[in-house]
């Protein structure tokens, strides 16, 4: 899970591009309110452990960029770093 420990330790960068993270994992509530806990995680983790999320948004490590609208404005397989996901964000302002 180090991409979210990467996504923490610039959370407040995303925030100020009015932006916020949510991860989508099929762990258990359980294990991840555990890690939560541990690295003092600032934002929600949704536990999609009957995969319906990931039913919707296809299968594994997906990032998606989703404006205020619903509107999917970016996607790539994987996890983008998070400076060329920032400035991402920032094109889109």
């Amino acid at each position: 899970m180090s991409e979210v420990l990467n996504f923490q330790r610039d959370l407040e960068a995303f925030r100020a591009l009015d932006a916020e993270i949510i991860g989508v994992s099929g762990d258990s509530l359980a294990t991840l309110q555990e890690f939560v806990d541990q690295e003092t995680i600032g934002f929600p983790l949704i536990s999609d452990t009957g995969k319906e999320i990931k039913k919707l948004y296809d299968g594994g490590r997906i990032t998606y960029l989703i404006d205020k609208n619903g509107v999917i404005r970016f996607v790539q397989q994987g996890v983008p770093e998070n400076d060329a996901f920032l400035e991402r964000l920032r094109q889109l302002k």
